[in-house]
């Protein structure tokens, strides 16, 4: 093993060693009860600001406990657990440092490269540990340096199901965001605070009298006290600031202000009494945050860094050990901290230059994360890009975790504009990292630069004059793989804009500068095609879906199963409109064997799969089924360690969105689709309207209008004309049929007839057969307004020739009252021919009521429809319409309604013009196409 696997070791390990207490404590036996009181609570929470004493009071008091209490498991947490399998493999790991055995699967498990999701991880432990005997105590230090929600939500799930033999205590400066109150209204939660951690007069005494042998009066015991508020770092800097036998209240006068102010006065007193080498070492050290000698060394440039240690601890200096052995050291963080605004302020020139050599050390290292930061406070912009190229962050291709998106977001607002721009690799890992999360003139950009420089280089080394090196045929092809790397991640971005003409001949440069082996950049020029093909100028969904198809074939090939997933999504969801949902569900089934680990754990990345599965269950009116497993297919989304995760989660929510419209929740649907749109100003403007028109452009509109919310939709329509055509057609061809649902609510069916013609023939032409369906149905009904039943049934009857073989039901019935009076009629008419099953089954789908409330419901249906007329009937003439269709004659009606004949005639006159019918016959076929008649008639 080299050695800088072995450092790399060693550097984990001291996150997991219990810290040294220092030579020189005072008994504090009240705190140490009530950390004895914690192991009977499932949690504590030690939360004070810094320099209370936290960490030495729990290090202390977990060294001595013995050997029948529970296995003390440490970790002091750093910035780098931000990152959600980061933080569980160091839970895991300090766990397993006492007993491997159960432990050390489940922890190579969670390092492999397709982990499962966290709550499975979670499960999974929380099963090994009720099954021991053995009992842990899990103590999280500097637990206020976890920013991330999704630690934060993993974290409260193992609390919520912590087992008896597990008790966890977290160390912050600040109180976490874990249901607190919850903890705190269950009794499952202790707590100690700052005001349980100051020091009391007596222990304040205690200090003084037994480390620095000064016996003060009670007097001066409680001035000192009260000036530092009993904060311990405060009493042992004045202590080290002490010349001998003075008075620690000569000292207090001389400073007044806030803590800030007595750390930076005390702390400069300290290095006064220190020897010149001791004054540069403390200083110079100051910006690490843990020592060692190597590492110290290097920063010296000297030779006896761990005499120096050494002599630090044993003079009390704020160092303390983090292992046995003493090879590791961290100075105390408020210490630390009044060291360099020292430092800053008395030697600023040679920041920089520590900053660099410490860099340099942790690259020499393999620990290229610290090698990075430490660069850019040394502001060397240039090494830092060099390290961030080599960064394992880079080597991921479409798609980062959420943490890893902040950190490399972070990097680059630090990098000069310059710097980025100079790096091909560097602009394409931009791009491909953060393309769902940035602006596109800003991903354009790094594009552009990137293209440039790599069309530069290889003008000049392709030149027969060339006075440059001539590159070997590797390293020519490396380069062009690169170009066409950088031409495919363009097509990927153009298609999302329509243009798909000029995205298919970016796809087509690409695959001419790509080896025939580079099958991963392949399958993502497969998936700019898939896009461009389906939703551009293109419009061909028979060429998008092979497009896709092949590209997961080129995923699988070199193993990249979770890529292969996600090219599965994105084909799925294409093939939602195409209508093929027996090949979705085949493709399902694909993903679920590629997701599924030889121990029945399933990937995260299946979930986008099971999406479109629950929308195939929508479609298919089996609600209760689909409803949990979009739910579920949520939680897996949710999980996946990947920026796409956000496209993911925007496909189940819209999904939930359309499930809840079906199942009549109005409410649940609302909340669905804000939390769709919350997720969107995540993401970058084209990418998140595309997304919309497959999922929410038309069901925003319909939960609208089931809200009664025409008002707001009329605002929308005007909102789109003053925006005017949308640049991608598939987007606008979407608000269209919006824009219709809209226009038939508000009785413009003539108008909706006209403007659907032309998003019908587009729908057709790329073979979109769920669209060309639902196209069909908003015509058949604008033809049933326009009393038009003859065009009304032809065009639902070819709507269910094309809905029979693959089984739509709900794209029907959430049509409502109308179209099921239409169905009942087309029904009537296909019942001549034979058995009609599958309008059978669609009918039968339609919700069933009461036989009063169905009378009730004609009724309303008939007002409604009614009001649907150009010209509506009155109440009187549907009363002379219900006996014409009982067969009553002009004098009949007369002696039933108590009028004169000729006021019968009048009403039959009127109704034959309101429904555009010469006779007797017309007027009641009209009056039972539009649903005007009840049951008996």
């Amino acid at each position: 093993m080299n050695t800088s696997t072995l450092v790399e070791k060693q550097l984990l390990a001291t996150k997991f060693f219990v810290p040294v207490a220092p030579r020189s404590l005072i008994s504090r036996p009240r705190l140490a009860a009530l950390l004895q009181e914690s192991l009977t609570y499932p949690l504590t929470l030690v939360s004070a600001p810094a320099g209370f004493g936290k960490t030495t009071l729990l290090s202390t008091w977990g060294q001595s406990l013995p050997a029948s209490y529970p296995l003390v498991a440490w970790v002091s947490l750093d910035e780098e657990d931000n990152e959600p399998r980061m933080f569980w493999t160091s839970v895991l790991a300090a766990l397993n440092q006492h007993q491997p055995e159960p432990f050390t699967p489940l922890l190579k498990y969670l390092q492999s490269s397709q982990a499962p999701p966290f709550n499975y991880v979670l499960m999974v432990l929380i099963n090994l540990l009720i099954e021991k005997t053995q009992r842990f105590l899990l103590i999280l230090d500097d637990y206020h340096l976890i920013t991330e929600q999704q630690v934060h939500t993993t974290f409260s799930y193992l609390v919520e199901h912590l087992p008896p033999q597990l008790r966890v205590i977290l160390a912050t400066r600040t109180d976490p965001p874990l249901p607190l109150s919850q903890l705190r209204a269950s009794r499952r939660m202790l707590e100690l605070r700052t005001n349980q951690l100051r020091c009391t007069t007596e222990e304040t005494r205690a200090f003084f009298h037994q480390l620095i042998d000064i016996q003060l009066p009670d007097e001066a015991v409680q001035e000192v006290t009260a000036r530092t508020e009993g904060w311990l770092v405060g009493l042992q800097l004045l202590g080290l600031s002490l010349p001998d036998g003075a008075d620690p209240r000569t000292l207090l006068e001389q400073v007044s202000g806030d803590q800030r102010y007595i750390l930076d006065y005390l702390t400069q007193e300290v290095l006064r009494q220190q020897p010149p080498e001791v004054q540069t070492f403390l200083l110079s050290t100051s910006i690490l945050e843990q020592l060692s000698a190597s590492l110290c060394d290097a920063i010296m440039q000297q030779g006896n860094s761990q005499q120096m240690l050494q002599r630090l601890e044993q003079a009390n200096l704020f160092v303390a050990s983090l292992d046995s052995k003493r090879q590791w050291y961290r100075y105390h963080a408020l210490f630390a901290e009044a060291l360099r605004y020292r430092l800053e302020h008395t030697q600023a020139d040679m920041v920089s230059t520590l900053y660099h050599r410490a860099s340099c050390w942790y690259a020499q290292h393999d620990r290229t994360t610290q090698a990075i930061l430490y660069a850019f406070r040394a502001h060397q912009w240039q090494w830092a890009a060099d390290l961030i190229e080599r960064h394992p962050l880079l080597s991921l291709t479409w798609g980062a975790s959420k943490h890893e998106l902040v950190t490399f977001r972070e990097w680059l607002k630090q990098l000069p504009e310059e710097v980025v721009n100079s790096r091909p690799r560097l602009c394409l890992a931009c791009t491909q990292i953060l393309w769902a999360v940035t602006p596109y003139p800003r991903l354009q950009a790094w594009l552009d630069a990137a293209e440039a420089t790599l069309t530069a280089s290889h003008a000049k080394h392709s030149s027969a004059h060339t006075s440059h090196p001539i590159l070997t045929p590797q390293e020519l092809q490396n380069q062009e793989d690169l170009l066409g790397e950088v031409i495919a991640s363009r097509a990927f971005l153009q298609s999302f804009q329509g243009d798909g003409q000029t995205a298919l001949a970016l796809c087509q440069q690409a695959l001419s500068l790509l080896s025939a082996d580079n099958f991963m950049i392949r399958a993502l020029v497969g998936t700019a095609q898939l896009i461009a093909f389906y939703s551009s100028s293109t419009n061909d969904a028979v060429a998008a879906i092979e497009s896709g198809l092949q590209a997961v074939s080129l995923a699988q090939t070199v193993g990249l199963n979770a890529l292969a997933m996600g090219i599965i999504g994105v084909t799925a969801l294409r093939m939602i409109g195409a209508g093929q949902f027996h090949k979705i569900q085949q493709l399902s089934k694909q993903a679920k064997q590629l997701g599924t680990q030889p121990t029945g754990v399933v990937l995260p990345e299946v979930g986008w799969s099971a999406v479109f599965e629950a929308e195939i269950l929508r479609e298919h009116n089996e609600l209760d089924a689909g409803l949990p497993l979009a739910r579920e297919a949520i939680s897996l989304c949710a999980q996946t360690q990947s920026g796409v995760s956000l496209t993911y989660l925007l496909c189940g929510y819209g999904v939930l969105l359309r499930i809840f419209l079906s199942r009549g929740e109005l409410d649940a649907a609302r909340t669905a689709l804000q939390q769709f749109e919350a997720i969107g100003t995540s993401l970058n403007q084209h990418v998140y309207i595309h997304m919309c028109s497959f999922l929410t452009t038309v069901d925003q509109v319909r939960l609208w209008l089931a809200c009664g919310e025409m008002e707001r939709a009329i605002r929308w329509i005007e909102q789109l004309d003053i925006r005017g055509r949308h640049s991608n057609p598939f987007v606008h061809e979407r608000e269209e049929v919006a824009r219709m649902r809209i226009l038939l609510a508000n009785d413009q069916p003539d108008l909706v007839l006209k403007r659907l013609e032309c998003v019908l023939q587009r729908a057709t032409t790329g073979q979109r057969w769920s669209h060309v369906i639902e196209i069909r149905l908003l015509q058949a009904l604008a033809h049933q307004m326009c009393q038009q039943e003859r065009q009304a049934l032809d065009v639902l009857a070819e709507a269910v020739r094309l809905a029979e073989p693959e089984g739509y039901i709900r794209s029907f019935v959430d049509e409502g009252a109308l179209m099921a009076a239409l169905l009942n009629r087309l029904q009537e008419e296909q019942c001549k021919d034979g058995p009609t099953p599958y309008l059978d089954k669609v009918l039968a789908a339609f919700p069933q009521q009461s036989e009063e409330h169905q009378h009730q419901l004609k009724r309303e249906t008939q007002h409604s429809t009614a009001q649907l007329l150009l010209d509506p009937l009155s109440e009187r003439e549907l009363e002379v319409l219900q006996l014409v269709a009982r067969g009553a004659s002009n004098q009949e009606i007369a002696q039933e309604l108590v009028i004169a004949v000729d006021t019968v005639k009048r009403h039959i006159s009127h109704i034959f013009s309101k429904l555009d019918a010469r006779n007797r016959v017309q007027a009641v076929r009209q009056a039972r196409a539009l649903d005007l008649l009840s049951e008996e008639h």
